[in-house]
Protein backbone atom coordinates (compact mmCIF):
# COMPACT_ATOMS: atom_id res chain seq x y z
CA UNK A 1 0.00 0.00 0.00
CA UNK A 2 1.13 3.89 -0.74
CA UNK A 3 0.16 6.17 1.56
CA UNK A 4 0.63 9.82 0.94
CA UNK A 5 0.77 12.29 3.26
CA UNK A 6 -2.14 14.87 3.26
CA UNK A 7 -1.04 17.90 2.16
CA UNK A 8 -2.25 21.44 4.52
CA UNK A 9 -3.21 25.16 3.29
CA UNK A 10 -3.44 26.52 6.65
CA UNK A 11 0.33 28.25 7.55
CA UNK A 12 0.77 28.16 11.11
CA UNK A 13 1.93 32.20 12.50
CA UNK A 14 3.26 32.06 15.82
CA UNK A 15 3.39 35.33 17.74
CA UNK A 16 3.93 35.11 21.40
CA UNK A 17 1.53 32.72 22.91
CA UNK A 18 -0.84 32.85 19.98
CA UNK A 19 -0.92 30.77 16.69
CA UNK A 20 -3.08 32.16 13.51
CA UNK A 21 -3.58 30.71 10.38
CA UNK A 22 -3.14 31.81 6.90
CA UNK A 23 -4.15 30.08 4.30
CA UNK A 24 -2.19 29.40 1.45
CA UNK A 25 -4.52 27.70 -1.04
CA UNK A 26 -5.26 28.87 -4.67
CA UNK A 27 -8.17 30.74 -3.68
CA UNK A 28 -6.58 31.95 -0.14
CA UNK A 29 -3.51 33.20 -2.31
CA UNK A 30 -5.30 35.50 -4.42
CA UNK A 31 -7.29 36.63 -1.16
CA UNK A 32 -3.82 37.19 0.48
CA UNK A 33 -2.69 39.47 -3.37
CA UNK A 34 -5.99 40.95 -3.08
CA UNK A 35 -5.78 42.42 0.69
CA UNK A 36 -2.26 43.05 0.32
CA UNK A 37 -2.43 45.39 -2.79
CA UNK A 38 -5.37 47.04 -0.87
CA UNK A 39 -3.30 47.93 1.88
CA UNK A 40 -0.85 49.28 -0.47
CA UNK A 41 -3.12 51.30 -2.20
CA UNK A 42 -4.87 52.57 0.93
CA UNK A 43 -1.37 53.37 2.54
CA UNK A 44 0.04 55.39 -0.70
CA UNK A 45 -3.18 57.43 -0.92
CA UNK A 46 -2.38 58.36 3.10
CA UNK A 47 0.89 59.50 2.45
CA UNK A 48 -0.26 60.96 -0.87
CA UNK A 49 -3.01 63.46 1.12
CA UNK A 50 -0.44 63.98 3.93
CA UNK A 51 2.24 65.44 1.16
CA UNK A 52 -0.63 67.40 -0.37
CA UNK A 53 -1.31 68.31 3.03
CA UNK A 54 -4.90 67.75 2.26
CA UNK A 55 -5.18 66.11 6.02
CA UNK A 56 -2.90 66.49 9.40
CA UNK A 57 -0.48 64.21 9.76
CA UNK A 58 -2.84 62.94 13.13
CA UNK A 59 -5.33 62.23 10.53
CA UNK A 60 -3.55 60.23 8.72
CA UNK A 61 -1.89 58.63 11.63
CA UNK A 62 -5.64 57.78 12.69
CA UNK A 63 -6.42 56.24 9.21
CA UNK A 64 -3.03 54.26 9.06
CA UNK A 65 -4.03 52.40 12.41
CA UNK A 66 -7.35 51.90 11.24
CA UNK A 67 -6.24 50.19 8.06
CA UNK A 68 -3.91 48.05 9.86
CA UNK A 69 -6.42 46.95 11.96
CA UNK A 70 -9.15 45.76 9.39
CA UNK A 71 -5.81 44.00 7.31
CA UNK A 72 -4.46 42.10 10.87
CA UNK A 73 -7.97 41.00 11.21
CA UNK A 74 -8.76 40.02 7.65
CA UNK A 75 -5.27 38.35 7.39
CA UNK A 76 -5.14 36.59 11.02
CA UNK A 77 -8.97 36.40 11.91
CA UNK A 78 -11.73 38.62 13.80
CA UNK A 79 -9.73 40.07 16.97
CA UNK A 80 -6.24 39.26 16.01
CA UNK A 81 -5.47 42.96 15.31
CA UNK A 82 -6.51 43.26 19.31
CA UNK A 83 -4.60 40.43 20.62
CA UNK A 84 -1.65 41.59 18.67
CA UNK A 85 -2.15 45.02 20.33
CA UNK A 86 -2.47 43.57 23.76
CA UNK A 87 1.20 41.59 23.48
CA UNK A 88 2.49 44.88 22.18
CA UNK A 89 0.81 47.84 22.48
CA UNK A 90 2.39 50.13 19.57
CA UNK A 91 1.42 50.08 16.23
CA UNK A 92 4.71 50.31 14.55
CA UNK A 93 5.45 46.85 16.11
CA UNK A 94 2.16 45.30 14.60
CA UNK A 95 3.44 46.88 11.36
CA UNK A 96 6.42 44.90 11.84
CA UNK A 97 4.29 41.47 12.27
CA UNK A 98 2.37 42.39 9.38
CA UNK A 99 6.03 42.32 7.33
CA UNK A 100 7.06 39.36 8.32
CA UNK A 101 3.79 37.62 8.54
CA UNK A 102 3.50 39.04 4.55
CA UNK A 103 7.44 37.64 3.89
CA UNK A 104 6.40 34.04 5.62
CA UNK A 105 3.27 33.59 3.42
CA UNK A 106 5.56 34.75 -0.09
CA UNK A 107 8.22 32.61 0.77
CA UNK A 108 5.47 29.55 1.52
CA UNK A 109 3.54 29.94 -1.94
CA UNK A 110 7.19 30.35 -3.56
CA UNK A 111 8.09 27.61 -1.64
CA UNK A 112 5.88 25.65 -2.98
CA UNK A 113 5.88 26.10 -6.38
CA UNK A 114 9.72 25.51 -6.64
CA UNK A 115 9.57 22.32 -5.31
CA UNK A 116 7.24 21.46 -7.61
CA UNK A 117 9.21 22.21 -10.15
CA UNK A 118 11.85 20.83 -9.27
CA UNK A 119 10.05 16.99 -8.84
CA UNK A 120 8.68 17.61 -12.07
CA UNK A 121 12.29 17.93 -13.84
CA UNK A 122 13.64 15.43 -11.91
CA UNK A 123 10.49 13.08 -13.14
CA UNK A 124 10.67 14.13 -16.85
CA UNK A 125 14.38 13.89 -16.88
CA UNK A 126 14.66 10.41 -15.67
Amino acid sequence: MVKIQVKLTQLPIEIGEHTFYVDTSEKGAEAFWKLVSGYASKSAKITEKVEKETITPERADKQAKKELERVIDQLLGDGAFEKLYELSPEYIFISEYYMEICSAVLEELGGRKKQLFEKMQHYLEG
